[in-house]
């Protein structure tokens, strides 16, 4: 079988996601070949290609994008440089496989769907919690009526980053005009399973709260100033009748908790030992399952039996199977794994949380 070459644009053996997910997953597939690094220092590109191996090395991704030997191309490098990376990348007609968030801004966003709709190459966003396991066996419930009918779902979101302290390398994510916000970021990954288990939001009612306006740097003796939320309260519907309720928060204890009420039942996806990333992996799924609630005098702990636990290798497991997908999408012509257009909705859902935080309003989803 023709193996897919792929270079990674980000892919310096010290950034951590790349090294951790993307060049393992891909050292590790049957579908794929690493023929292309680039960074913005030769150096460290040179690093990771020796360290993986007949690999060409390059300081300027616009080279590569060059090369007959990519077929298809990584971004794994922070937001702001993703609209750029991946415009020149639709010219040069490489398959495209971007981290989340696509872009930051709306104009950015509506420029690559517009460019990404009159070209033939394949593309994907870096939306993998819907690989795990854990998340399909819910969807599995769901759709086959386990708990009866849907009456609501509440989910809970937090990380201990986002609040009053950050390390140097990640200061850029207080920052708005990054793009790596608690909304886009945690609540982008979040989002995502809602919609991947539920189908679309058509209307959102949310606010916003600031404890903090400043952060500690904890490896430098300075504060710097943080303009982005550390708290969401969001309302709305899914598919017009189906009420959810989602908190988002940062600076706080770490959690991930999406909880289905359900007529005959409750489902509970968790992530044990959370850093607020349910896209890292590491889900468990348990289950309440009764005739009606009136059969329920007073709940207890052991009500819920534990059905699904994942216990494989994370982050990286999600990585490589949303991998595998896009793999499939290109050597077949198939439309599996979440694209460009779908992360295109993800924006503008954020960006009706974001208008109705701001103003108060009710916004309506089309």
């Amino acid at each position: 079988m023709r193996k897919i070459k792929v270079g990674i644009i980000g892919g310096s053996i010290r950034n951590r996601w790349a090294s951790s997910t993307h060049i393992p997953a891909l050292l590790k597939s049957e579908l794929h070949e690493i023929t292309a690094i680039a960074t913005t220092n030769m150096a460290s590109a040179q690093e990771s290609a020796d360290q993986i191996g007949k690999v060409k090395a390059y300081d300027d991704y616009t080279e590569m994008l060059k090369s007959d030997d990519v077929d298809m191309v990584i971004v794994s490098v922070k937001a702001p440089y993703h609209f750029e990376i991946v415009r020149n990348a639709i010219q040069a007609n490489k398959h495209i496989y971007c981290e989340w968030p696509l872009a930051v801004t709306k104009s950015e966003i509506d420029a690559l769907t517009t460019k990404i709709s009159r070209s033939p190459i394949k593309h994907a966003i870096g939306l993998q919690s819907r690989q795990a396991d854990e998340v399909k066996w819910v969807k599995n419930l769901i759709d086959n009526d386990e708990i009866g009918r849907i009456l609501s779902v509440n989910m809970k979101s937090s990380t201990q980053a986002k609040g009053n302290w950050v390390d140097s390398g990640s200061s850029y994510i207080l920052d708005r005009s990054n793009g790596a916000t608690l909304l886009t970021i945690n609540g982008g990954h979040a989002l995502d399973i809602v919609s991947f288990l539920f189908g679309h939001f058509t209307e959102v009612q949310a606010s916003q709260h600031t404890h903090y306006t400043e952060a500690r740097i904890t490896d430098q003796d300075r504060t710097i100033d943080k303009n982005i939320e550390d708290q969401y309260l969001i309302q709305g519907k899914i598919n017009s009748d189906l009420p959810i309720s989602i908190h988002l928060q940062g600076g706080a204890y770490p959690q991930f908790m999406l909880e289905v009420q359900g007529e005959r039942g409750i489902i509970r996806l968790y992530q044990n030992r959370s850093i607020g990333h349910p896209q890292y992996g590491g889900l468990s799924v348990s289950m309440a399952k009764y005739d009606s609630s009136g059969a329920i005098i007073t709940s207890q702990n052991h009500d819920f039996t534990v059905v699904m636990e994942d216990t494989k290798e994370f982050p990286l497991t999600n990585v490589y199977r949303a991998h595998q997908s896009f793999a499939e999408d290109i050597l077949t012509g198939g439309h599996q794994t979440p694209d460009f257009h779908y992360a295109a909705y993800l924006h503008r859902l954020i960006g009706a949380i974001e208008e109705s935080a701001r103003t108060g309003e009710r916004i309506s989803q089309t």
